[in-house]
């Protein structure tokens, strides 16, 4: 065989190996996301369909990290034991408490939280809730009291109200307004028959960050030392006294999710469902 073919042999012999390598690697990195199997519509379906926003959100996250996206689904007390031992990766939507803290670091995913308002279509827009003097505000026995401070407003506290019988009642105008969780209404509103609503954005606190929970027990969670962090303040998501090492797969996920929400494709994939 001549040599310089011997040449082109062993230079694509080289590259396959090189690319089978890689193929290994990749497969070999895995996150596992760890969900309850009850559905969530429309962030995840009834177990075994683990389709939805979650999925789309994290597999696109995992991608760009160069790994693949493994979902595990079981009831929620077995999928939080997991994630403490590491056994899973991160839980997808994880509320912060100084108990899971122990064993989670919380990393923003990109997607919009908090809670907005809804009324009737020609109620003025609401920026602040002392402008709904003279009307009534409907909410759920045991709900949160969003108007300690507030005077001249009716509160209509209603057992067992859930939010689309609250959206029927704005329509029908035996209420003026309510609030509730961002997403959850903007679900309703699109796939449910309501007319004449309007939503009120900018009512009660804004946009908010929401949090995945990943373990610190994964193989590919590493932190070192917070030297922001403020002892004297409360642990929050966002005072917390450990932070993620820039060699960690967590950090890379944590990035990845980051520029995506920058880039503005985590707004376009929100939208998809929500709106």
């Amino acid at each position: 065989m001549p040599i310089k073919h011997q040449k082109h042999v062993l230079m694509g012999l080289f590259f396959l190996s090189a690319l089978v390598l890689f193929q290994n690697m990749a497969a070999a990195c895995t996150l596992t996301m760890g969900y309850r199997t009850n559905e969530r519509l429309p962030l995840i379906g009834k177990h075994p369909d683990a389709s939805g926003l979650y999925s789309d959100l994290y597999r696109k996250a995992a991608e760009k990290v160069g790994c693949s996206l493994e979902v595990v689904r079981q009831p929620k007390k077995v999928v939080l034991k997991m994630l403490k031992d590491g056994r899973i990766d991160f839980y997808p939507g994880f509320n912060f408490t100084e108990k899971r803290a122990v064993y989670t670091f919380y990393i923003e995913n990109g997607l919009p939280g908090g809670d907005i308002g809804v009324s009737h279509a020609d109620l003025a827009e609401v920026t602040d809730l002392s402008q709904l003097q003279g009307k009534t505000m409907i909410s759920a026995l045991g709900a949160p009291d969003f108007l300690q401070g507030v005077t001249g407003v009716r509160l209509k506290q209603l057992p067992e109200l859930t939010t689309k019988k609250a959206l029927f009642l704005l329509q029908k105008k035996r209420g003026d307004f309510y609030i509730y969780n961002r997403s959850s209404i903007h679900y309703l509103l699109k796939t449910e028959q309501f007319s004449g609503l309007k939503t009120h954005p900018n009512c009660c606190g804004g946009q908010k960050p929401l949090y995945l929970g990943f373990s610190k027990n994964s193989p590919h969670f590493a932190g070192s030392a917070n030297p922001d962090f403020d002892p004297t303040q409360a642990m929050t998501a966002v005072n917390y006294p450990v932070i993620l090492e820039k060699e960690s797969l967590a950090y890379q996920f944590q990035q990845a999710l980051k520029e995506m929400a920058l880039s503005g494709w985590t707004e376009q994939l929100y939208a998809q469902y929500y709106q």
